[in-house]
């Protein structure tokens, strides 16, 4: 993450009664020989989880029946490795030292059949079991909207993402409710197909940008590297990587200058992060493409009219930002580390990126004036 979370950022309490409810039915499952009510907690969401089924009024139907096909699949296991999966879910409930010393293979134990099951189940109760009317009452009627709009506050989170700081994370639409609102997806940190545990864990589940979320994350592995190997990640609510990202200019007096994005630390566990949070969001290649035509940028973000303005803007620009701007901008951070990178540059260097740009600049001008002319022209 490129910033961490407000440490007031609201648990979703669905989420916290779903998480509970599964535990609950772990825990019913190892003694327990045949599928009944009595493998649900007696409280509204229990109950709710019971009472939804084929035959249900409600739309998102099923609940019951995805709990069945995991019991059943539990009931092919011993009742050690039952135990075992209920300690396990149980003793893994604190996700600050889960991301200390991850292990991607906790459920390896357990039957592709049963693991099937399990995920199923959980990739359900967090698409279609949350918005269960009971459940929602039972949170305190706080839906999944409601508490998109409390995650987002300015006072909170604002509204730009958190992991990449780049884009928002959904427009606000004026004359709208809060219902009616478009909110962005909640991330699963540790993926929901490899980690079904943690399908509906309140501190497991953080809205993201379109882009980190659906185009670069997807179903990727935080702890686990394309080669197989073990990796570390970030923790959202307790670590951040904007102290550890510099952003250097290359070959400003070339025709097409290059931004790079590197890490200006050495220390292995902390590079290691760095590494897992540049794979899983493309920090880098979305960060350098995005800076790929510096002269559209400063045009685009200072327009300067001589090489005095020029200077005088960029070093307007390195001043520090607020933590509001950080939270309500897109690319607030980055762009002020481009600036003050610029702002770094010797002079000279800066000159001859003036005066080549302006250069290129007139040339574009007159061959569009020349254009114009033609195309006006009478034939």
């Amino acid at each position: 993450m490129l910033f961490k979370l407000h440490p007031d950022t609201p648990k979703f309490q669905v989420f916290v009664l779903l998480n509970q409810e599964l535990i609950y039915f772990l825990n019913k499952s190892i003694k327990q020989k045949t599928f009944g009510k009595g493998l649900f907690s007696r409280k509204l969401v229990g109950r709710a989880c019971w009472s939804n089924v084929k035959s249900s009024p409600e739309k998102n139907n099923l609940t019951r029946d995805k709990f069945q096909k995991l019991f059943e699949n539990l009931k092919s296991e011993t009742e050690a490795t039952r135990e075992q999966l209920h300690r396990i879910v149980v003793d893994n409930q604190d996700l600050s030292s889960f991301f200390l010393t991850p292990n991607p293979a906790l459920l390896d134990f357990l039957h592709p059949n049963t693991f099937e099951a399990f995920k199923v189940l959980a990739a359900h109760l967090y698409g279609a079991t949350k918005d269960l009317q009971p459940i929602i009452d039972a949170g305190g009627g706080v839906n999944i909207h409601r508490h998109f709009e409390a995650f987002r506050l300015g006072t909170l989170n604002g509204n730009i993402c958190k992991a990449c700081g780049m884009g928002q994370l959904a427009p606000f639409r004026a004359n709208i409710g809060v219902e009616n609102q478009w909110r962005a997806d909640y991330d699963h940190q540790l993926c929901k197909s490899k980690y079904p545990l943690f399908a509906v864990h309140p501190d497991n589940l953080i809205p993201l940008c379109d882009v980190c979320n659906q185009d670069a994350k997807k179903a990727k592995n935080l702890f686990v590297a394309e080669d197989t190997s073990l990796r570390y990640s970030f923790y959202p609510f307790s670590e951040e990587a904007n102290s550890y990202v510099s952003l250097t200019i290359e070959n400003l007096r070339d025709p097409s200058p290059i931004v790079k994005v590197e890490w200006n630390t050495r220390e292995g566990r902390l590079v290691n992060k760095l590494d897992t949070w540049d794979d899983v969001y493309e920090i880098k290649n979305r960060a350098e493409g995005h800076f790929s035509n510096i002269e559209q940028i400063i045009e685009n973000e200072i327009d300067p009219t001589e090489f005095d303005d020029f200077q005088q803007q960029v070093q307007r620009r390195t001043r520090s930002i607020s933590e509001r701007t950080l939270k309500s901008k897109p690319w607030a951070y980055w762009y002020h580390k481009f600036f003050c990178e610029l702002d770094s540059i010797h002079e000279d260097d800066k000159v001859a990126f003036w005066e080549r740009s302006r250069f290129f600049h007139k040339i574009a001008e007159e061959g569009a004036f020349y254009i114009l002319n033609q195309t006006n022209s009478p034939s």
